[in-house]
Formats: structure tokens, sequence, C-alpha cells
């Protein structure tokens, strides 16, 4: 009888390997050995795609020890923080208002998630032309109101800020989602008992609504972090990290070093850098609200 079970539970373990391996070799192939690829790489000269002679840790030192390197990280820390804070309240409170019964709520969730499904280079190219300095209506309408014309991408401040606000409306609606997937998941008993005891709607929002979608709304954090520390397309097409490298993030930087002027080790290097802080700021997110629970 033992043996029977013993060959049972080896059976069962083999097919439960059988049908997650090819989800462990998608991984392998398309992102734990690329990086070990590009790790490789970042230690290396590299003559377009020839790998030269080992270098070790200069490519980490040019980057880390200029000022054009921090540069990059500042912009991209910026983004990313800069993003984050619009995107977290906007996507929770939009979510908190389309989880009530009012009219039209399916055609207003559609609308709003219509960002989402577009491409960063569609995003934007529409936001390129519709803050264009010369022709575009958002200046038109801002030369109209105060006689002055918009420039919207030729200063270092407003070109960071236009990045960012693009950004936001483009991303808030994947934090809508998720939200609003979490808050129809809690029990409506919670909320009925908490009116029972005497609750307001504001209590009701801070002391079950908002502890109960916690944990989503660290995903959502971790998620898009990674993804701006990430992003490439929406810059690159808006700005091309202009003006004066006021926009280049880091993930830019990686991608004109490695595809523009053919530098791959130091592009690789720079892509390290991206998993890096990509792992320093997740861990950091969950401690922090580790701690707050606490």
């Amino acid at each position: 009888m033992t043996n029977t079970r013993k060959k049972k539970r080896w059976k069962d373990k083999w097919i439960s390997i059988l049908f997650v391996s090819p989800t462990i070799l998608l991984i392998l192939g398309v992102s734990i050995v690329p990086m070990f690829i590009a790790f490789r790489t970042s230690l290396h000269e590299t003559n377009y795609g020839e790998i030269g002679a080992f270098i070790g840790l200069k490519h980490y030192k040019d980057i880390l020890l200029t000022g054009d390197g921090w540069n990059n990280i500042f912009n991209t820390i910026l983004y990313a923080m800069g993003s984050l804070v619009l995107v977290i309240p906007l996507g929770v409170m939009a979510a908190v208002a389309l989880n009530h019964k009012i009219k039209c709520v399916t055609l207003l969730r559609t609308l709003i998630i219509l960002p989402w499904v577009l491409s960063q280079t569609v995003v934007a190219l529409l936001w390129k032309w519709l803050l264009n300095g010369n022709f575009g209506p958002v200046s038109y309408v801002w030369y109209m109101l105060t006689g002055e014309k918009a420039d919207f991408f030729n200063t270092a401040s407003m070109a960071r800020i236009t990045v960012v606000l693009v950004n936001v409306w483009f991303t808030f609606p994947i934090v809508l989602i998720l939200t609003l997937a979490a808050l129809q998941s809690i029990p409506l008993d919670l909320f009925e008992a908490a009116k029972v005891d005497g609750a307001n709607r504001r209590n009701l929002f801070w002391r079950i609504t908002l502890p109960m979608i916690k944990p989503t709304i660290l995903t959502a954090i971790v998620m898009q972090s990674m993804e701006y520390f990430s992003m490439v397309t929406l810059i690159f097409v808006m700005t091309a990290g202009g003006p004066f490298d006021a926009t280049e993030t880091i993930s830019l930087r990686a991608f004109k070093e490695g595809f523009t002027y053919w530098h791959l080790g130091l592009g690789s290097a720079f892509s390290i850098i991206i998993f890096l802080m990509n792992i320093l700021f997740s861990l950091l997110y969950v401690r922090i609200l580790r701690n707050k629970d606490d």
C-alpha cells in the first residue's frame, strides 16, 4: 500500500513538472538566459555585435563615475516616482468611483480603459501632435486664453512634466482595472456591518476598503515601477531624450548605446543597472508597506 502511494506521488510530481516545464523554459529563454548574456557582454569590449577583450567593470565605472550616467539615473527616478505619485491615487480613486452603481458605468469604464489599449508609439505621436507648439490643439487653446505660445518640449522642466503626465494618462487604467477587481472581491457584509455600527463613508474607505485592497495596490506599484524603469518607446518617440538629455532615462540610454551607437557592452551595463534598480525599489516598497502593517 505504501509503495503504491509513493508511486502515485512520484507520478503526480512528474506530471506537475511536465505541465510547468514549458513556462519555466519560456522564462529561462526570454528572461534568465538573456540577462546572463547581457551581464557577460557588459564585462567585455564590443565591436558592433562582436565580443572582444575582457575589461571587467570598466563600463560600470564609466556609468557611475561620470555625470552623464547619474543624470540618466536621476531622470529615471524622477520619471518613475513622478508617475507613481499620480498614477496610484488616480487609479484607486477612479476605481472607487466606478465601483458604485451609476448611469452609463459600462461606457465610462470602456472610455477610461481606452488609453491602455493603445501602443506606446500611438500615444506618443498623439500627444506630440496635441502639444505641438506650432499647430497643436492644446497649444492653440493655450494661446487663445493667454496670448502666449505654449512650450511643452523646449525646456527641461516642461519636457519632464509633460512626459510624466502623458505616461500617467497612458498607464493609470491598469491600476484602475486591478483595483476595481479587488474592490469587487470585498464582501458586502463587511460594509453593512460597519454601517450598522455607525461608520460613515470616510471610515468605510480608510478602515475597510483601503486595508482590503492594499495587497493589490502593492502589486500595482511593483508592476508599474518595473514598467517605468524599462520604458523606452514613449519617451523616445516624444522627446528622444531631449531637450539637452533632460528626459533621457537609463532605459532610453541603454537603447541608444546598444542599437543606435552599437556600444553593446555599455548598453548591456545600463540594462543590468536597470535590473538592479527594479529589484532594489521592489524590495523597498515591500519593506515599507510591511513596516506600516506592523
